[in-house]
């Protein structure tokens, strides 16, 4: 596929997130995808993608993902995120804290045949989870040893 292209496929499956249409945006992947970098809780294909999404939409049903710096070569493309949303559901069985949550990362695909058959994340996971308490502050586990 060439990487005009690719980009394309990248464009349309944010716009359709974007919208919160979750089987749009998941026509980008393979049915059988791999996905690298995510959490280990993730069912492999995209039945693992379409449960973490779902997860997410859930959690932070204003989640916005603000794309930066999209790359493409090849059969690959890439582009840094920013992750914004109300954390108003439970999410990996913490309780909704109402508070705003913000984590950057990364993500690349690999496209054959127009789809996305593997895809690695870079994500802030620990400023991530220490937004939703999943992961006590530093400063409150010192106050606790005192």
């Amino acid at each position: 596929m060439p990487r005009q292209e690719n980009l394309e496929a990248l464009r349309q499956a944010h716009m359709r997130y974007k919208v919160r249409d979750l089987e749009g945006h998941l026509k980008l992947f393979s049915q059988s995808v791999i996905h690298h970098g995510f959490s280990s809780r993730i069912r492999p294909g995209i039945a693992g993608l379409r449960d973490h999404h779902t997860a997410i939409l859930n959690a932070f049903p204003d989640v916005r993902l603000d794309v930066s710096d999209v790359i493409a070569d090849g059969e690959k493309a890439s582009y840094r995120f920013v992750f914004s949303g109300t954390h108003k559901g439970r999410y990996l069985g913490f309780p909704p804290t109402g508070k705003l949550v913000n984590a950057s990362g990364m993500h690349m695909y690999l496209f054959q045949n127009g789809v996305a058959v593997e895809v690695w994340q870079v994500f802030d996971t620990f400023g991530f989870l220490s937004q939703i308490g999943a992961i006590p502050k530093l400063r409150d586990m010192e106050l606790a040893k005192a």
